[in-house]
C-alpha cells in the first residue's frame, strides 16, 4: 500500500476513533450538562448517528480489505471476522457479567438465555424498537449494533464471491434494491430480519464508495448518486409510517420507533453527501478537527463495546472520588486500559494462536498495527 492510500485510510480511521470517543461521551456525559453557561451536553445527544457512522465505514474497510487481499476464501474471511468479533466480545461478556455481580455484592443471575443470543447475535435494543428476539446482555446497550454488523459480514461474502458474475455494480444495485423492498415491508411489519436487511443498503453504501475508491472513480459525481439515491429512496419508505403516526396523533420521540429508523437512514446520506462534499473541498480543517482521534482507533471496538459495564454503569470509584470530574476521568483511563490490553495485546495473542493452529504452522510475527486495527 503507498503512503498515499494509507493517509487516506487514516482518515477513515480519525474518523472510527472520533465516532468511539463520541459514543463514550455520549453515555457517560449528562445531556443537559452546562459549561461555564453553555448548554455543550446537547451536543451529546446523537450516539445513534455515531453508530450508522460506524457501519458506513465498516463497509468501506470490509471491502477495501476483501478486495486487497490474496485469500478469498470463505474459511479464511470467516477466521477473520469471527476472531475480530469474538475474542474482545467474549471478555467484554465477563466484565459485564462480573460489574453487574460487583454492583450486587453477589454472583447475579447469568442470563445464559440472552447470553446465548447475544453470542448467535440476534441483539437488539427492545425500547426504542418493535419486535426484538433478544435484549444486549444484561443492559451493555451498545451491542445491540453488533448483530448488524455481524450479518452484513455474513452477507457480505456469498454476495461479492457468487452474485453478478463478479459486477461490484450489480451486486450493489441488488443489495440497495433488496433494502428498498425491506424497507417497505418493514413498514407493513417491523420485525428484526426486515429491519436488518433495510440497514443493510446503509452498510452497502460503504462497501459501494469503497470500489469506487479503489476503482479511481470516486471522484464521479454521476457514480456517487447511486449510493445515494439509494439510500434516500429508503429514507423516503421509512417516513411513511413517521407520517401515518403524526396523523394520528400518536406522540412521536426522536429515539423511538418509528422516527429513529428514518433518523438512521436519514443521518446515513447526510453522511455520505457530507462526505462527499468534504471531499472536493480537500478536507480542509481535518487535521485540525478529526485527525487527533486517530490515536483512539486501534482501540475503538472495545471502547464502544466495554465503556458501558466499565464507565457509564461503574460505581466503584464513587466512594473514593468525589469530585465528578475527576472521577470520569479516573474511569476513563481504566477503559483505556483495559480496551488497550484486549485489543492490542490479548486479542492479537489469541488470534495469532488459533491462525497458527488452524494452519498448523509455528508461530509467526504479528502483523503490523495498522493491518489488526483495520481488520
Amino acid at each position: 500500500m503507498d503512503n498515499r492510500n494509507s493517509q487516506r485510510l487514516d482518515r477513515l480511521e480519525a474518523v472510527r476513533g472520533l465516532a468511539a470517543f463520541y459514543v463514550v461521551l455520549h453515555h457517560t456525559i449528562s445531556h443537559s450538562a452546562v459549561v461555564m453557561g453553555l448548554p455543550v451536553g446537547i451536543l451529546l445527544r446523537f450516539g445513534q448517528e455515531a453508530v450508522i457512522l460506524f457501519f458506513l465505514l465498516s463497509g468501506f474497510v470490509i471491502n477495501y480489505s476483501f478486495r486487497s487481499g490474496s485469500d478469498k476464501s470463505f474459511s479464511t474471511y470467516f477466521f477473520k471476522r469471527s476472531t475480530r468479533i469474538y475474542i474482545p466480545l467474549f471478555f467484554v461478556f465477563m466484565l459485564t457479567y462480573l460489574g453487574e455481580s460487583y454492583s450486587a455484592r453477589e454472583l447475579v443471575n447469568p442470563q445464559f438465555w440472552t447470553l446465548i443470543k447475544n453470542i448467535l447475535m440476534l441483539q437488539d435494543w427492545g425500547e426504542v424498537k418493535p419486535n426484538v428476539l433478544a435484549e444486549p446482555y444484561m443492559g451493555n446497550i451498545p451491542l445491540w449494533s453488533l448483530s448488524y454488523e455481524w450479518w452484513f459480514y455474513m452477507l457480505y461474502f456469498p454476495i461479492v464471491t457468487r452474485f453478478g458474475n463478479g459486477s461490484a455494480f450489480k451486486q450493489s444495485l441488488f443489495v440497495f434494491a433488496l433494502s428498498i423492498v425491506m424497507a417497505a415491508l418493514y413498514v407493513w411489519h417491523p420485525n428484526f430480519l426486515f429491519r436488518l436487511l433495510t440497514y443493510f443498503g446503509v452498510w452497502w453504501a460503504g462497501v459501494y464508495l469503497s470500489d469506487l475508491y479503489m476503482d479511481g472513480r470516486h471522484r464521479s459525481l454521476k457514480a456517487l448518486m447511486v449510493p445515494i439515491a439509494a439510500v434516500a429512496t429508503i429514507a423516503a419508505v421509512l417516513i411513511v409510517p413517521v407520517f401515518i403516526a403524526w396523523q394520528a396523533g400518536e406522540d412521536l420521540l426522536l429515539g423511538k420507533h418509528p422516527v429513529l429508523e428514518f433518523r438512521h437512514i436519514f443521518m446515513a446520506l447526510v453522511f455520505i453527501v457530507g462526505g462527499v462534499i468534504w471531499h472536493r473541498l480537500r478536507w480542509v480543517a481535518f487535521d485540525i478537527l478529526i485527525k487527533p482521534f486517530l490515536i483512539f482507533a486501534p482501540i475503538s471496538y472495545v471502547l464502544y463495546i466495554c465503556h458501558e459495564p466499565l464507565m457509564a454503569r461503574a460505581g466503584y470509584f464513587h466512594s473514593l472520588i468525589s469530585n465528578p470530574v475527576l472521577r470520569w476521568f479516573a474511569y476513563f483511563a481504566v477503559v483505556l486500559v483495559f480496551s488497550y490490553v484486549i485489543e492490542r495485546m490479548i486479542y492479537p495473542f489469541i488470534r495469532n494462536f488459533l491462525r497458527d493452529r488452524r494452519k498448523g504452522t509455528p508461530r509467526t510475527e504479528t502483523r503490523s498495527k495498522v493491518v489488526v486495527s483495520r481488520e
